[in-house]
């Protein structure tokens, strides 16, 4: 434990990471004002739940119709006095067609993406008897909202706990080549091993950095946007909707998800994700021991697998697109869809899920095994 704060220690010390820290807090507090568009609406029609509650009945639109006559408040009637249950005869069949046609040149990714949607059929099924499209959920801003949330904040959250959490990591690697203290340091006791508490100090500062970046931000948030009757309302809602390639569809997801489960889901969910790029980090910086060559390979790898994937789209390589729609960057890519069945950049049910379990492992296995390979290194004079 002592060579942990020992590690930790060199990076409290580092003026840089603050200052970048601050920066990035910064950043996030001129997004949130960037949605101030929304703000007055979403409060506004958040509010009226704490009185009607969540579900869209004929007590929630007697009790809307008794408030004062306002047009903003016969806007919200128009919105809900002709809702239906969007789920009791949705058809999969369009969509389910309208992403085959872009994989059908390979069999096998074909088969993957129409088995998707058959399954997807049976939870389409669960949220009609469950009357999930008839939940207000924020109401008629609900997907401009969860989107700039999620699309806009979480993506920021996430780009930034990653890219402090890898930069730390290989800071860590490099520190003693860096300072050239490296051949004394692993002639000691503890020689080559200090590197395994290296990257255990790595991964915990990631993950550190990455839920303090979430807690300040959306604190900032919620100090703002008025959630307090939003809570429990389902994100299934059919005011919540997600487009893909311009194609509109209700917001599908694999599980029942209130508003809350669903937040606290997508940051646990993107911790995890952060832990995948500390360790991508720490696999370079081992077996490199260079801070910026390390940077350099890393920035490679994750571009160049953002690239092949992309490519291969182009080239109609379908299989291979959809092994690489498990990558840490495509997952962090759609942030906005996690859960849900993300069309054409997913082809099992819960990719991004099993996406960050499949790298976790790898990257973990690959750790372990750079970290055997230096410790059997002779140490460098």
């Amino acid at each position: 434990m002592r060579l942990l704060w020992y590690e930790w220690s060199k990076l409290a010390r580092l003026p840089a990471l603050w200052g970048v820290l601050v920066l990035c807090l910064a950043f996030n507090c001129l997004l949130i004002g960037g949605g101030d568009r929304w703000r007055w609406e979403w409060n506004e029609a958040a509010s009226m739940t704490k009185e009607l509650g969540q579900r869209v009945d004929s007590g929630f639109l007697d009790g809307l119709r008794l408030r004062p006559q306002s047009e903003y408040r016969d806007y919200l009637l128009s919105a809900t006095e002709d809702m239906t249950d969007i789920y009791a005869d949705y058809d999969l069949k369009s969509l389910s067609g309208f992403y085959n046609g872009y994989v059908k040149s390979s069999h096998t990714a074909a088969a993957l993406m129409e088995r998707k949607y058959e399954q997807l059929a049976e939870r389409v099924a669960h949220l009609s008897e469950t009357g999930a499209a008839m939940d207000w959920y924020g109401g008629p801003v609900t997907h401009n909202v969860h989107q700039f949330l999620y699309g806009v904040l979480m993506r920021a959250v996430l780009t930034e706990g990653a890219v402090l959490g890898m930069l730390s990591m290989l800071f860590l690697l490099g520190y003693e080549n860096q300072q050239r203290t490296a051949a004394g340091v692993y002639a000691s006791r503890t020689g080559r091993r200090l590197c395994r508490w290296k990257v255990l100090a790595g991964i915990a500062w990631a993950l550190a950095i990455y839920l303090l970046l979430a807690a300040v931000t959306l604190g900032v948030f919620l100090l703002f946007w008025d959630w307090s009757g939003v809570w429990s309302g389902s994100v299934s809602s059919q005011f919540n909707y997600i487009i893909d390639l311009f194609y509109p569809r209700p917001f599908f997801t694999w599980m029942d998800f209130t508003a809350g489960g669903y937040l606290v889901s997508v940051v646990g969910l993107g911790g995890l994700l952060t832990v995948v790029f500390a360790l991508l980090a720490a696999v370079c910086g081992t077996l490199i021991q260079n801070v910026y060559l390390s940077a350099l390979v890393l920035a490679l790898l994750l571009c160049g697998g953002a690239a092949t994937q992309a490519l291969c789209a182009q080239a109609g390589l379908w299989m291979g697109y959809a092994l690489l729609t498990f990558q840490p960057v495509s997952v962090w890519l759609y942030v906005n869809g996690w859960f849900t069945e993300l069309g054409l950049n997913a082809f099992v049910p819960w990719q991004e899920s099993m996406g960050t379990g499949l790298s976790l492992a790898i990257c973990g296995a690959g750790t372990a095994l750079a970290l055997r390979r230096f410790g059997r290194k002779d140490v460098l004079t």
